[in-house]
């Protein structure tokens, strides 16, 4: 796919909107957030691999855009494999948005990370590509995930690729309960005591909204995505890639 876009990220202003349903508090140790995610899935690095496999191979001029960029994880991976990519990370939480700026600073040319609320976020016909790894299932609502759908959609230049990993529910209660405690078990055989996985249940699962993969599917594709596809599956996360026509 080529890619005709303009190679310089032009500042335009960022609107920065509480969200309802993000205790920002969660992230406010980045530190320990950084440790607990990659205890907490222990497929991390596969899930970031996936979410970067989705995009084409590497072409110049491509402007780029990261939903809930967290401390950076994907953002360095994506500048890496992409040398010629102009970036525009977002992140909710302050903290994190500091923590990524820190842990990016040789990319510094090629990236701006700036605070701002997802479900509202929209520059119109911008990026070639737009990617986000585990922040999608934050928002509260149905309607809320399908705004942030709509607003990459409205952000995405023609032919622009939308790639994605989240948390996942099954398709029945049936389905749900299966997945959940397999994704359990390999957290507790990847070392977490049970005591901490009770905890993460009773504190930070708080912010999770997860809902089965057909439902993402569905609103994509009523959005007007097309070539939607749900790449990559493990016990509660998943991996989706879709398309804007061109």
């Amino acid at each position: 796919m080529k890619h005709t876009g303009q190679n310089k990220m032009k500042k335009q202003p960022i609107e920065v909107e509480a969200a309802e349903n993000v205790c920002t508090s969660d992230f406010a140790d980045t530190d320990a957030y950084d440790r607990r995610i990659k205890r907490f899935v222990p497929y991390y690095s596969e899930m970031i691999e996936g979410v970067l496999s989705c995009l084409p191979e590497k072409e110049s001029d491509i402007a780029a855009l990261e939903l809930g960029c967290g401390s950076g994880n994907l953002t360095k991976k994506m500048l890496k494999e992409y040398p010629c990519a102009k970036l525009l990370a977002i992140d909710l939480t302050e903290q994190m948005v500091e923590k990524c700026r820190r842990n990016l600073l040789h990319y510094s040319k090629r990236i701006r990370v700036v605070r701002a609320d997802m479900i509202s976020f929209c520059q119109k016909n911008r990026f070639d590509y737009a990617l986000s790894n585990l922040a999608l299932h934050y928002p509260g609502t149905d309607e809320k995930k399908m705004t942030v759908c709509e607003n990459v959609w409205r952000s995405l230049k023609p032919g622009g690729l939308f790639s994605f990993s989240v948390m996942l529910n099954g398709k029945s209660p049936a389905v749900t309960k299966r997945i959940w405690k397999c994704w359990e078990q390999d957290v507790l055989q990847a070392g977490v005591t049970q005591e901490e996985l009770d905890e993460w249940y009773g504190t930070n699962h708080a912010s999770d909204h997860p809902v089965p993969p057909n439902k993402w599917l569905e609103w994509l594709k009523k959005l007007g995505f097309t070539n939607c596809e749900f790449v990559w599956n493990k016990t509660i996360f998943g991996i989706f890639r879709v398309m804007k026509p061109l």
